[in-house]
Order: C-alpha cells, then sequence, then structure tokens
C-alpha cells in the first residue's frame, strides 16, 4: 500500500528496543578456567534481566550479566569465538591487555562483527592481574545493557600475592531505569556528554543486592571493576581491615591498608580483606551527600581451615617495581631531548564523517 494523507506511514525506531517477549533469561555468571591454547566460545545476544519488581531488556555475554570470569594463566594465550546475535554492530575490547592491535577490539584497527557474524581473537596475557572486556563500538548503549565481563591472570610466580582464604569478582555499576524499563538509547549515536549517564539502580556483580558469604577470621580477596560508563564509586566495607594489593596494572610497589578505594570508570582494584568477627558486613558506596548499599557479606563463626592473620599484617613491598621508579626518577628532571608538536583532525564517531572537530 502506497502511504497518502489518508495512511499515514508508522513512525520509524529512534531508539534501541525495549521489548523483553521471548527473550531467555538472565542466569548466572559463569567462573571459567581455561588452559593454554584453549577455544573459548563467546555468544552477544539480549536478555530478560529482573532487576528489583522489573523485569528488564539488557544485552549479555553468554546469557549472564556480568559476563563469564574467564581465568587463564600468566604467558598463556587462548582463542575467543565471538558471535554476535545482538541489535547492533560489536567488537570486543580486552582492556588492558597487550595483544596483537588487530585483535584489540577497537573500532579503528577492526571491521565490526555484522549482526549475525562472528569473529575470532587470539588473546594472550603477559602481565598478571585483573583485566575485563566490553565493547568499543556504541560502548554507550551495549556495556551500560551488560556487556562487561572479568579476565583474572593468575601469576606465573606463586607468590606474586599474599595467601587469601576465598576470593570474589565483582563489578559495579549502575543502570537508569523510568517506566520499570532501562532508559531507551538512541539508534543513531550517543545524547549523553562524555557517551555516559548516571543510573538510578546500583549493579554490584550484576545485582541490585548482592549477596555474598565468608567465615570470621577469613582473609578475603576482592577483585573490583568499575564497569559504569560515567559513575565513580567510592568503597568501603565498614567493620573490616582492607589492605589494597594491587590495580590495573597487577601488584602494586607497597601494599597499604585503607578505609575505602576511589575507582574512575574501567578502573580495577584488588582489595584483601579480614573479617575479624561473625556478623552481616555491608559494601557501600559513599558520596559526600549519601552512603549507597551495594551489597552484603553474611560471615559465620564456623572454624576456618587456615588462619592467614600473619600475613595479611604484612606490608608487602615489590623490589621490582621500586627499581624500575628509581630508574624513571633519575630522568624526571632533566633536559628533554626533543619537543614535539603533534596537529590532528579526528573525524566525528558519529554523524558527518566528512566533519572534524
Amino acid at each position: 500500500m502506497t502511504a497518502t494523507q489518508d495512511t499515514p506511514v508508522e513512525a520509524q525506531a529512534t531508539t534501541f528496543s525495549t521489548d523483553i517477549a521471548g527473550l531467555d533469561e538472565c542466569i548466572a555468571p559463569a567462573l571459567v578456567d581455561l588452559a593454554p591454547r584453549d577455544v573459548f566460545e563467546l555468544r552477544i545476544a539480549p536478555v530478560v534481566k529482573q532487576i528489583g519488581e522489573n523485569r528488564v531488556r539488557m544485552i549479555a555475554y553468554n546469557g549472564s550479566i556480568p559476563g563469564p570470569t574467564l581465568r587463564v594463566r600468566q604467558g598463556s594465550e587462548i582463542s575467543v569465538r565471538v558471535r554476535n546475535d545482538a541489535d547492533t554492530e560489536a567488537t570486543v575490547h580486552w582492556h588492558g591487555l597487550c595483544l596483537d592491535n588487530k585483535y584489540d577490539g577497537s573500532h579503528e584497527t577492526q571491521a565490526p562483527i555484522a549482526i549475525g557474524g562472528d569473529f575470532t581473537y587470539q588473546v594472550r596475557f603477559p602481565d598478571a592481574g585483573l583485566y575485563w572486556y566490553h565493547p568499543h563500538i556504541r560502548e554507550d548503549y551495549g556495556l551500560d545493557m551488560g556487556l562487561y565481563g572479568n579476565l583474572v591472570v593468575e601469576p606465573a610466580d606463586p607468590d606474586y600475592w599474599p595467601p587469601v582464604n576465598r576470593e570474589f569478582v565483582v563489578t559495579l555499576d549502575d543502570v537508569l531505569l523510568e517506566h520499570g524499563q532501562i532508559t531507551p538509547y538512541n539508534l543513531d549515536g550517543p545524547n549523553f556528554v562524555a557517551m555516559g549517564r548516571f543510573g538510578n539502580v546500583m549493579l554490584t556483580g550484576g545485582e541490585s543486592n548482592l549477596e555474598l558469604n565468608a567465615r570470621a577470621g577469613e582473609v578475603v580477596r576482592f577483585y573490583f571493576t568499575d564497569t559504569a560508563n560515567t559513575r565513580l564509586f567510592n568503597v568501603a566495607i565498614p567493620g573490616t581491615r582492607m589492605k589494597l594489593v594491587g590495580g590495573d596494572s597487577g601488584r602494586y610497589e607497597r601494599h597499604t591498608f585503607v578505609e575505602d578505594v576511589l575507582l574512575s570508570p574501567s578502573e580495577r582494584a584488588i582489595i584483601d580483606v579480614l573479617f575479624e568477627t561473625a556478623g552481616t558486613f555491608t559494601i557501600v558506596h559513599n558520596t559526600p551527600q549519601q552512603s549507597y548499599t551495594l551489597g552484603a557479606i553474611t560471615v559465620t563463626a564456623e572454624p576456618i581451615d587456615e588462619s592467614l592473620l600473619a600475613q595479611f599484617e604484612e606490608l608487602r613491598t615489590c623490589p621490582d617495581l621500586t627499581a624500575q621508579r628509581a630508574r624513571i626518577e633519575a630522568h624526571r628532571d632533566r633536559a628533554p631531548d626533543k619537543t614535539l608538536a603533534f596537529e590532528s583532525l579526528m573525524p566525528l564517531l558519529y554523524g558527518d564523517p566528512s566533519a572534524t572537530a
């Protein structure tokens, strides 16, 4: 039928779908141990997720938010075969890893994975520490809708980290819910400053009410990643003792006892926490205006397998990092060898491809 004044054309959609009909339920994230040369299948697809009283459309890696946590050995290399069954083109960026440019997952170094398409990444892990993966095309949309997951690279040196009784990998995020759904995103590009927006619901480990368990006397390692696209998180666990041992680049030169840790978007922190007594302890995000509860740890009085109190009390230093800092320090005040001037014309990420900014 040809549209006339009497048969108006239906308005074209301007935002991504929020429809949950027929979608698979979001599942709990898996912890996957991968050996060198393993091949891992990673699928991007929409899911329906329960957030409080609301059932909302989100996008997941392998059906979970966050996506599966991948544990690998330092020095190993794996293949990750990505299938894109979402509603926009995709890449997967391996945040913080040193790898071949063609597998970095940036929109500048890789042709996007079309809807219904696939791509295999070769991912290697030269350095120990905590890393994560996420989109690098429409990351304002995909990242906020649930496309993030962690990579824990186990060090080749068994003494790299102090010993702990247990570990938790925890993502920190927020989403904006209005009228029972995540506020829609525009199809034609970001409509928020710096490609991000503040949410009104916190998601910790993908949950609005994260619940964890430990035993009194245990030392617990928390791997925290700020996966939000705008919000800084000031994380604390009141009533415990916290020791900051590492972050974006693996272990720190000096371990430090802290009251809280401030994380900006994409930043990671590795914190060892001593639970001295039984009880319920909250993970909180403190701001000057208020304190937000992110989750709770139920600590029981059951006997522990091994006390690591003496190791927790030790504030380690890393001689290699101390020596590296000393080498850099020697060059801090010397005159520069050359002075370079750079001029750059950058095409706009969205909109008119011929325009520059």
